[in-house]
């Protein structure tokens, strides 16, 4: 008889800590991305570049699907400050769902102080992408702990 196993409720703690973790990540996520529109400049800019970063990771006990491979796309914006000087940055965020191709228009938002410093503006390559994903994982996670107190408890 195993002491230990994944349905055991000493992990509920650990996946209730681990809930709140991300749903605070998921408001420090927010809480930037609602600085950057308050004090940041807004202005169009376009996709000049995308580049597909693949991971293959090579599964070797698994018979149906050996090999399990991903793609997640990061896009290259160009756009003019308002003094008129030409940027062009890498966004920091990555995702497998982009649909927005090359030569497309997009709204960036930028630092005044820093224009390398920008990022586009909304979508599934923003910020609120991936602020609902950590608020949507986190939540399951810190509600499966407060539902193991109420058992331990009640």
């Amino acid at each position: 008889m195993y002491w230990f196993h994944f349905s055991s409720e000493l992990l509920m703690p650990f996946f209730s800590l681990l809930g709140l973790v991300l749903i605070y990540f998921g408001f420090r996520t927010i809480r930037r991305h609602r600085y950057r529109k308050r004090h940041w400049v807004r202005t169009k800019g376009q996709i000049v570049d995308a580049h597909i970063e693949v991971d293959v990771d090579v599964v070797p006990f698994d018979r149906d699907d050996p090999v399990d491979t991903s793609y997640t796309r990061r896009l290259k914006v160009r756009f003019y400050t308002t003094s008129g000087e030409v940027v062009e940055f890498w966004n920091p965020y990555s995702t497998n769902l982009s649909f927005n191709r090359v030569g497309r228009k997009i709204n960036v938002l930028y630092n005044p102080a820093n224009p390398r410093d920008a990022l586009i503006a909304g979508g599934v390559n923003g910020a609120g992408c991936l602020a609902v994903m950590l608020f949507l994982i986190g939540v399951p996670f810190a509600l499966s702990g407060v539902f193991a107190l109420l058992k331990f408890f009640l």
